[in-house]
């Protein structure tokens, strides 16, 4: 099983590989694309990207001269008319500079990209919620699929094992998003608050708390969302590493960190947590000394102590909510 790392800049990539990954994925976002309200690859950030192709072509010399591939991110859920030949100029020059995939959601930029024969792979952002889906990309010609972060591990595994042909990678570390990516017409960064405290709570659209009202004949009936915001953020270290053992026994090819735009040292560190968990795996533990090592290298890697709300994959199966006891 693969560790699919980001990487944002020509100088990380060296200290990427070192760390144990064993592929990139990034994005480019040129000033000629500065002025636009959507992103190309749902970045507006400029530490979460590329600037300039002559980057790109540098990271993918670097990482091809360790015999890693590099994955650009196309991931827009929508492309407009008047935007769908500019990402196609996007990634013809990407072709050129010998990028090994892209990461696309937009179906009619799944089309075309198919037509030019490059390696396609389905982004989060296509919902694939089950084995039809994905049998439905693969008709398309997509190489690999991102699963959406709110499956359980018995759902990946009945995807997995039902469509055999193609590639399936998961979340790993990083925000553990509430929502379905698929679904989402925010970006991220561009909320801000008047209260000083609550800025790193609230930062994205989506993470505002609200409620929602129904008028029952009866009562009024209330429901509060979201409410786990107030005391964490979604970026506070959320982990599937448990998962991990689930992942290779299952087929699963790659485990994806979450972190364009994050520092190279929170990179390296994610890395290495990742890594360390699936050399343990080697040594065939039971699941019970799998979650029980898991647990404590991610306590002694951040910090603090594994906690329930922030699993990405609290269910598994006859095992049930992962920080109860498990059985070998």
């Amino acid at each position: 099983m693969k560790i699919l790392s980001p990487v944002d800049r020509v100088e990380e990539v060296d200290e990427l590989v070192k760390a144990g990954a064993d592929e990139l994925y990034c994005g480019v976002l040129t000033k000629d694309w500065a002025y636009r309200t959507v992103s190309v690859n749902r970045r507006h950030e400029k530490q979460a990207s590329f600037e300039t192709f002559e980057e790109l072509e540098t990271c993918v010399k670097i990482a091809h001269s360790y015999g890693i591939p590099v994955f650009l991110t196309l991931n827009e859920h929508y492309c407009t008319a008047f935007d769908f030949p500019i990402v196609l100029g996007y990634a013809e020059k990407a072709r050129e500079l010998q990028v090994d995939a892209f990461i696309v959601t937009d179906l009619s930029l799944i089309l075309a990209l198919r037509e030019k024969g490059v390696e396609i792979h389905i982004s989060t952002g296509g919902t694939t919620f089950n084995s039809e889906c994905a049998m439905f990309y693969r008709s398309l010609g997509a190489k690999r699929i991102i699963l959406p972060r709110h499956l359980t591990v018995n759902e990946i595994r009945q995807i997995v094992e039902n469509v055999p042909e193609i590639k399936m990678e998961v979340f790993i570390l990083n925000s553990k998003c509430p929502n379905i990516d698929g679904f989402c017409t925010f970006h991220h960064g561009l909320t801000e608050v008047v209260e000083e405290e609550e800025k790193k709570n609230y930062r994205n659209a989506c993470m505002l708390p609200y409620e929602i009202s129904a008028d029952c004949p009866k009562e009024s009936v209330v429901w509060e969302r979201q409410h786990i915001w107030r005391i964490a953020h979604m970026d506070e270290r959320p982990c599937g590493a448990c998962a991990l053992i689930d992942f290779i026994e299952m087929g699963v090819a790659s485990v994806k960190i979450v972190g364009r735009g994050n520092t190279l040292s929170k990179k390296v560190m994610d890395i290495q947590f990742i890594k360390t968990a699936i050399d343990f795996l080697k040594e065939s533990p039971t699941k019970r000394e799998f979650t029980e090592k898991a647990r404590k290298l991610y306590q002694e890697t951040y910090g603090w102590p594994c906690r329930i709300y922030m699993c990405y994959y609290p269910y598994t199966g006859e095992y049930g909510i992962r920080d109860l006891p498990l059985s070998a």
